[in-house]
């Protein structure tokens, strides 16, 4: 479980680093999932679901660009350790360390 865990974890922290490469990218609808939603890995469901409870301030079931900057806004303070407006290597591996710990 703790290893499910950290996974969900370490998924959920990769792909809000990896959206900020999106966020000037054109809005489009996104495809229908094959076989619908039921078709998805459990894993994914579990990463998305947590994605939602930690962005969906205001619980309706949809993320608003405020709602998304502002959760950003907050990750980028906890990473940016010594306040200097950049987040190095060194801090997020310090983070991530840290995270590790705390699941164990």
């Amino acid at each position: 479980m703790a290893q499910l865990k950290k996974m969900v974890i370490i998924a959920a922290f990769l792909m809000v680093c990896g959206s900020c490469a999106f966020a000037q990218a054109q809005q489009q609808s996104p495809p229908p999932p094959r076989g619908g939603e039921q078709a998805a890995d459990p894993r994914m469901e579990q990463a998305i679901d947590m994605m939602f409870r930690e962005m969906d301030t205001d619980h309706d079931g949809r993320i608003s660009k405020k709602e998304w900057d502002a959760f950003h806004e907050k990750q980028f303070k906890r990473l940016d350790k010594n306040g200097d407006g950049f987040i190095t290597k060194d801090e997020v591996r310090a983070d991530m360390k840290e995270r590790m710990r705390n699941m164990e």
